[in-house]
């Protein structure tokens, strides 16, 4: 992906910013174009400029933001070891990413708009398993035209899961949540290195 420039990616923060000040006192649904422009401080001519409405703001801003998690380059050698660990470096982006606007996920829950970066987050997650297990020809030749299955079964589980700790108030510690997961991904690994073993 293209590089942003750095007075977009600027307005792009303060639009958001203003979005999660207001989001605390109402909902997305009930909230204007103008009345986020004038908590940013941008003109709505330059909202219009990069957006088609709210939705496509949310929408934009959310992609960018997870195309910013840094999963991580693919390793050139491709052992369970090192698929376990750029897995657990995804993961932990990503918890942490949620973790800190978790106050802004909830909020948009309320109207069912946290779905627009849980259904973003799937996908990249989808495309991460794909892009690294598509590129070794072991890994293809093993399991075929099951890859995307796969990836998609995968990534599903994964950020079913991190859309359920978000929604909950006594769920557990962010520290708890990878501890959890690690296990899930050794668990992925060793499947798919006995499917290549066979």
């Amino acid at each position: 992906m293209k590089k942003m420039d750095v007075r977009v990616r600027k307005t792009y923060q303060l639009l958001f910013d203003a979005l999660k000040e207001l989001l605390r006192e109402k909902s997305f649904e009930e909230l204007s174009v103008l009345e986020i422009c004038e908590t940013a401080g941008i003109h709505r001519a330059t909202f219009y400029k990069h957006f088609v409405d709210k939705y496509d703001f949310l929408d934009r801003y959310f992609r960018l933001e997870i195309n910013e998690l840094r999963f991580g380059a693919p390793e050139a050698e491709f052992t369970p070891e090192s698929f376990r660990r750029t897995t657990n470096r995804l993961m932990s982006n990503v918890m942490a990413y949620v973790a800190k606007n978790n106050e802004l996920l909830r909020a948009l829950n309320d109207d069912g708009h946290s779905d627009t970066f849980f259904n973003i987050l799937t996908n990249a997650v989808s495309a991460f398993f794909l892009e690294r297990m598509s590129s070794h020809p072991e890994v293809k030749q093993a399991v075929g035209n099951q890859l995307p299955m796969m990836a998609a079964y995968y990534a599903g589980g994964a950020v079913g899961l991190v859309k359920w700790w978000s929604k909950g108030e006594d769920t557990c510690s962010v520290q708890e949540f990878v501890e959890f997961i690690q296990p899930r991904i050794r668990e992925f690994a060793d499947y798919l290195f006995q499917k290549i073993a066979q």
